[in-house]
C-alpha cells in the first residue's frame, strides 16, 4: 500500500510538470497556437459572428439597388414625351 501511495505522489506531480502548458489552456483550444483544430474553431466563430452582418448588408444593398433602378426608370419616363403615346390617330383605328 505504501508503494502505491508513493507512486501516486511522485508520478502525478511529474505528469503535471510535463503537461503544464495543457493544464493552463482552455478546454476547447488547448492553448496551442498553430494547432489546426484551434485555428479551425476560431475561424468558425468569426464566420458565425460575421454571417448576420453579411445577410443584413445583402438585404440593404438589394433595397438600395432597387430604389436606384426605380428612380432611374421614373426619370426616363418623365423625360420621354408620354402624350405622344396616348394620342388617338384616326388612320390607325380603321374608322
Amino acid at each position: 500500500m505504501k508503494k502505491k501511495i508513493s507512486f501516486i505522489f511522485f508520478t502525478v506531480p511529474a505528469f503535471l510538470v510535463v503537461r503544464a502548458a495543457q493544464l493552463w489552456a482552455c478546454a476547447v483550444c488547448l492553448g496551442g497556437s498553430g494547432d489546426g483544430v484551434a485555428d479551425g474553431y476560431n475561424a468558425s466563430v468569426l464566420f458565425l459572428m460575421s454571417t448576420p452582418y453579411m445577410v443584413f448588408g445583402a438585404i440593404v444593398g438589394g433595397l438600395i439597388l432597387s430604389y436606384r433602378r426605380t428612380r432611374r426608370r421614373r426619370e426616363q419616363a418623365e423625360d420621354s414625351d408620354s402624350t405622344m403615346n396616348l394620342a388617338w390617330k384616326q388612320e390607325e383605328s380603321g374608322r
